[in-house]
């Protein structure tokens, strides 16, 4: 009775151990085919067929595409599984020429970048300088000098202003005057005539295109006012002086020359 229980013990014990070798044996095999994949996982990953071939980026006004790759640190080549996009959309985002940012991967080699951009749609003088400001009031840039035939705001009040925030000025009305004149002479396409505009009277805005004084009254009727601009001055010679009376428009519209 003691031998076949000895016997059993032995069986026992050694179905154990081979049970626990099966294990071993399996779980080297396990960890080397994970080991394999890996490796070759890394190695698709770095493969050059993953390195970056194509940059697609919206285009814009204010920046090339060069400056935008340089903005973000992308380069050809570059891996686009280990390039950070999620940095290079909050760099972006940081700029005042830029509403917002989208960077997308398109495999095996495509990234695109889709920017909603700001444009500068008017100056306002400030301490010598210039306020670059959208066709919201938004101040996007200060600079010395202005860079494209845009119109030059003046009559507002204010005493400091902050980069990339709205403008806050003491005579909200004439702020609400440049925002609106700005979104007419845009859909308009004026934005290529020298243009000067005074709204520190919002009942009596006035304007000067180049040799041309424009009165245009208060904002009422300001789409029908900038349509009726728009044709006008497509008929006037560059060179002719005059005045441009549009306050009233249930009255005709009569350009007056001056000698």
């Amino acid at each position: 009775m003691k031998k076949t229980k000895r016997k059993y013990q032995k069986t026992t014990r050694s179905r154990k151990t081979k049970k626990k070798r099966v294990r071993k044996k399996l779980s080297m095999k396990f960890i080397l085919i994970l080991l394999v994949a890996c490796l070759g996982g890394a190695g698709i990953i770095f493969s050059p067929i993953f390195s970056v071939q194509t940059i697609e980026i919206t285009e814009m006004e204010q920046y090339s595409d060069e400056d935008i790759c340089n903005m973000i640190g992308l380069k050809q080549r570059a891996n686009v599984f280990l390039y950070d996009k999620k940095k290079a959309v909050e760099i972006l985002n940081e700029n005042n020429y830029i509403e917002s940012a989208e960077i997308t991967v398109h495999l095996p080699s495509t990234i695109n970048i889709d920017i909603m951009e700001r444009k500068v749609r008017g100056y306002v003088p400030y301490a010598g300088s210039y306020l670059y400001i959208d066709e919201y009031g938004r101040v996007l840039d200060v600079q010395n000098e202005t860079k494209k035939t845009l119109p030059v705001v003046y009559g507002l009040k204010f005493d400091q202003f902050r980069l990339g925030e709205l403008l806050d000025v003491k005579n909200k009305e004439s702020f609400d005057v440049v925002v609106l004149i700005s979104q007419m002479v845009t859909k308009y396409e004026l934005l290529d005539n020298i243009m000067e505009i005074d709204v520190d009277d919002p009942e009596n805005i006035t304007a000067s295109i180049n040799q041309i004084e424009i009165r245009f009254g208060s904002v009422e009727n300001c789409e029908q006012k900038m349509a009726y601009l728009s044709q006008i001055l497509s008929t006037i010679p560059e060179k002719d002086r005059g005045v441009l009376d549009l306050s009233d428009m249930s009255r005709p519209i009569v350009f007056r020359y001056l000698s």
